[in-house]
Parts: structure tokens; C-alpha cells; sequence
């Protein structure tokens, strides 16, 4: 089960990815903001500390393949950033996430200290959060969702409830160590926005 689960994600990645170059490449960028994956590079660094942390904890395939997923994400979602940051402005908006999110990190840090493995699991729910929120109040602003093509809208979502099926399993399987309650606690997070942004995007596409 851990394996296939495994697998599927490291596909859905590439699937999720592949569409997403090509539109960038062709300048099709309306409803894109820089800071949505600006931000992401945060919370992808502070999910790959968590998985690390949580191995170490007990050094088990499913926490390693974990530990590999966010590797890969991180990979291309700095690609990612990289292609778009000459083509997409960026906004006063953008700068506003940005601030909010780095206002909420420096008081959930200062409270309980970065080295708190659920401190970084909220710092990972500002950095995911935060920004998916944000690109679909963008999308509807913008009245366009097509930065996101319909592949790479179900790839994310067949990538993202797995990987939270995962870190559950992860939990469930071996031990609930608070690394592992930080991951848990963020990719909840991320699934639940994430669904915001898919609902956004079948109005605008619908519509």
C-alpha cells in the first residue's frame, strides 16, 4: 500500500508539472501570482525538515518515501517559480500575503521556538495555507484560471489527498511523534485550501 501510494504521487507530480511548463512556456499565465509559489518554497522546506525529522525518528520506508515527495516538490516548484518570475508582476497583494505570512511565522516562532517539530507545522499551514487562499481570490479577480491547466488542477489533487493519507498512515503505523503530528497538521491545511482553489476554478471554468 505504501509503495503504490508512493508511486502514484511521484506520477501525478510529473503529470501535475508537464502541463504547468507548457502553459507558463506559451505566456499563459492569467490568475498566477508569484507570491503563491514564492511562499510554497517555504512551506515545502519546512515540510522536507519535518519528514527528515520524523525518519530519524524511526528510520521506516514510509517516512523515507515521504521524505522523498516533498525532495521532488521542492525541485519543481522552484522551477517553477524560476520560469515565471520574469513573465508574472508581482502585486502589492503579494507583498500583503507575504507580510502576513512572515508576521504569523515570527509569532508562532517566538512563542515556542523553531526547533518545536508542531511549531513547524504551523509554519507550514501559514506557508500553504495563506497563498492558496490567496490565488483564488486572484482567480476571481482576475476572472481567469488558465496559469492552471485541468491536468494539473486533478494531478495536484491526486497527489496532495494521498500524500495526506500517507502521513496518516505514517502516524497510524509508527507512532505519533510530533514531527509527524506537523505534517499531519499541514497537509491538512493544504488539502482543505487546496479545495478552495478547485472549486474557484470549476466556477471559472464552467462559467
Amino acid at each position: 500500500m505504501t509503495r503504490l501510494l508512493f508511486w502514484f504521487q511521484v506520477i501525478m507530480a510529473w503529470t501535475y508539472m508537464i502541463p504547468q511548463v507548457i502553459q507558463i512556456s506559451a505566456g499563459k499565465t492569467g490568475g498566477l501570482t508569484l507570491a503563491m509559489w514564492a511562499i510554497f518554497i517555504g512551506y515545502l522546506l519546512v515540510s522536507l525538515s519535518l519528514s527528515l525529522l520524523a525518519w530519524q525518528e524511526k528510520k521506516d520506508r514510509i517516512r523515507l518515501y515521504t521524505m522523498i515527495i516533498f525532495a521532488q516538490w521542492t525541485v519543481f516548484i522552484l522551477v517553477l517559480f524560476i520560469m515565471c518570475f520574469k513573465s508574472v508582476c508581482w502585486s502589492d497583494g503579494d507583498t500583503v500575503v507575504c507580510i502576513s505570512v512572515s508576521a504569523l511565522s515570527v509569532a508562532t516562532v517566538v512563542r515556542k521556538g523553531l526547533k518545536d517539530p508542531m511549531t513547524r507545522g504551523w509554519l507550514s499551514v501559514w506557508c500553504k495555507a495563506l497563498p492558496q487562499l490567496w490565488i483564488a481570490y486572484v482567480m476571481l479577480e482576475a476572472r481567469s484560471a488558465e496559469w492552471l491547466p485541468g491536468l494539473s488542477l486533478l494531478a495536484t489533487n491526486a497527489t496532495s489527498i494521498p500524500r495526506l493519507i500517507q502521513v496518516y498512515l505514517q502516524g497510524r503505523q509508527g507512532g505519533w511523534d510530533r514531527a509527524t503530528k506537523g505534517l499531519f497538521l499541514g497537509e491538512t491545511s493544504n488539502v482543505a485550501t487546496w479545495t478552495v482553489v478547485t472549486v474557484v476554478w470549476l466556477i471559472l471554468t464552467v462559467s
